[in-house]
Parts: structure tokens; C-alpha cells; sequence
């Protein structure tokens, strides 16, 4: 298993307070599975499917932002914005995706969504949080498919790379930013999974614990985050 690219600056040299409250905690903020996808395969997969798919098969960016497509689904969510305990349905996408398709044809695994995921040259997927995480119902796992060297994302005070084809996970309580300040494109797999035995045991036990502490961080955290949003807006 691949451990993650980090760094870990001090305190002092972090641009946002909310990035500081996770400093000395003690907590496990992102780790990777005990897993690992054949990085050539999954490229050679997506490059068939980059080639074929139908441009109104992909999510683009909106209001004349950026440039390109920016999401494609291979499973579609049963009922948006819900884990409801039930499969996704296979979008066509999928059918271009074989390690992906066995992946997420294993006993235990219930993933009511998966989406392609591409962040252009020099973008960024700016501070935000979401509930997922290993403590809660259900987890957002992500395989890095064409992962420039430089780009990163941000979680608490902590700045994590994971190599093409290595499953990984992080507590997205938390805020969060994704960077890509590089000259190629970054493409991940995010997969939507409720939190089973079987896929809880592909991770530390160290990433669900100290749930109390978590869960008050997280919230002092998104506290910090949303008054300098709403400062920067005023």
C-alpha cells in the first residue's frame, strides 16, 4: 500500500484559520485503502471512453467558467443528494470502465454514485465541506486516474497526493480545497459508498475514531470557513 505524498506546515505559515484547528490534534484526516488499481488499465479505459462518449453524456461548466467538461456519471444516483441504502444505476459511461465495473461489483460494496471528475490546468476546486466521511453513513472514496505531479488537496492543516490508481478517503467534514496549479489535467474516480463492514476494513481505524473531538472540530472549522466567506462577500 502507497502512503500519500504530505506536508505538513506550521501553524504559522497556513493561509485560513480553519486550516489551523486540526494542528496537534491528533486526528487521522485522509489514508489510503489497502487496494490498489492497475493505474495503465484504468488510463487506457478512460482514453477509450474520452474518445467515444457523447458530449451529452458530460457535466460542463456553467455561467462561461473555465473550459471542457468537468464530470462524468457511471453510476446514477438513485435519489440526489441521498445514500438511501440502495445501488446506483449503470450509466453508459460505465460500460468503457471494466476495473471499475468489478470494483464496484464486490460483495458488501453499495455505491449509489460514481462519477468521472476532471479539474483543468491551473484550477481549483475552491474551500468547501461535505458529511461524508468513515464515521458517519456514508464516505466518498476517490482514485486518482491522471494525477499531475503539484496538485493537491487541502485537508485541515495537511496537503495530500495520492499516486494514479490508489484508492483513498478522507474526513470531508472538514474543509477543503483541491489545487491543480499544473499544465496537464487531473482526472479521478469519486465513488459514493454507504459505509459497510467490508469497505470500512480497507482503512485505518484511525480515520473513524475520536468521532466526539471530530465532529467539534469539523464544525469549528466550517464556523471559520463560513464567516470568512461571508466576510468576502460583504
Amino acid at each position: 500500500m502507497e502512503q500519500a505524498v504530505l506536508q505538513t506546515p506550521e501553524a504559522d505559515n497556513l493561509a485560513h484559520p480553519w486550516q489551523r484547528i486540526t494542528v496537534g490534534s491528533g486526528l487521522t484526516l485522509h489514508a489510503p485503502a489497502d487496494l490498489r488499481l492497475d493505474a495503465a488499465a484504468l488510463q487506457a479505459e478512460f482514453a477509450a471512453l474520452d474518445a467515444a462518449l457523447p458530449q451529452d453524456e458530460r457535466g460542463h461548466y456553467q455561467n462561461g467558467v473555465g473550459e471542457g467538461w468537468t464530470s462524468i456519471a457511471l453510476l446514477h444516483h438513485p435519489r440526489e443528494g441521498s445514500s438511501s441504502g440502495l445501488k446506483g444505476t449503470p450509466r453508459p459511461a460505465l460500460d468503457f470502465m471494466s476495473s471499475l465495473r468489478a470494483l464496484l461489483d464486490r460483495p458488501g460494496w453499495v455505491a449509489w454514485g460514481c462519477d468521472l471528475l476532471r479539474q483543468a490546468p491551473q484550477g481549483t476546486l475552491a474551500w468547501h465541506a461535505e458529511p461524508q466521511a468513515l464515521h458517519l453513513e456514508h464516505f466518498r472514496m476517490l482514485i486518482p486516474i491522471h494525477a499531475p505531479a503539484g496538485a493537491v488537496t487541502l485537508l485541515g492543516h495537511e496537503s495530500a497526493a495520492y499516486p494514479e490508481g490508489q484508492p483513498w478517503t478522507g474526513d470531508f467534514c472538514f474543509p477543503h480545497q483541491v489545487e491543480n496549479f499544473t499544465d496537464r489535467e487531473r482526472i479521478v474516480v469519486a465513488i459514493d459508498l454507504l459505509v459497510t463492514p467490508e469497505v470500512r476494513a480497507l482503512f485505518p481505524s484511525a480515520l473513524a475514531e475520536d468521532v466526539p473531538q471530530r465532529t467539534e472540530l469539523a464544525n469549528e472549522a466550517n464556523r471559520a470557513m463560513r464567516a470568512w466567506l461571508d466576510g468576502a462577500a460583504a
